[in-house]
């Protein structure tokens, strides 16, 4: 089976990401955002957890889809859980991607505390080959706005 892109534009689509992006033409896709699970094993107050964020076996074959999916010259933001900075970073590069820009989003809150209080969530912006600088650069630290979304912030 194979999905078009102009047929699956602005559609959501639930179903597990590899095997939709494995039905994705090769090198047909502008620009991919993803917030994936960050492998920390989360879990809410109330109970909540996060399917796959307790294992990695998806890592691999999700982002080396994303790769194969981006037409050259375009971008992936990937969001991540700083606790598998490692493992997200080693994929990333195993994939084929760059690391070209980290990004920090500032929140107003700390979503977790521990040692530190967690009032930042961060991505990365992954390069597949060399594409053009524009000429206005995104800046690296940005305002997150809450929408008072308790299940999923983001």
């Amino acid at each position: 089976m194979s999905l078009p892109v102009s047929e699956i534009r602005n559609t959501v689509l639930v179903r597990d990401c590899v095997s939709i992006m494995q039905c994705v033409d090769t090198a047909s896709v502008e620009f991919i955002l993803t917030d994936p699970p960050y492998l920390c094993r989360y879990r809410s107050r109330s109970g909540q957890t996060i399917a796959n964020d307790d294992r990695d076996e998806w890592l691999e074959p999700a982002f080396a889809e994303m790769y194969r999916v981006l037409k050259p010259d375009t971008f992936c933001l990937s969001f991540y859980g700083w606790h598998a900075a490692d493992k997200f970073i080693g994929t990333w590069r195993k994939a084929g991607f760059r690391l070209v820009g980290h990004i920090v989003f500032r929140k107003r809150y700390a979503s977790a505390t521990g040692y530190v209080e967690a009032r930042h969530e961060q991505a990365c912006l992954l390069a597949k080959e060399r594409p053009q600088l524009s000429g206005v650069p995104v800046p690296d630290v940005l305002d997150w706005e809450y929408t008072g979304n308790r299940l999923h912030p983001t």
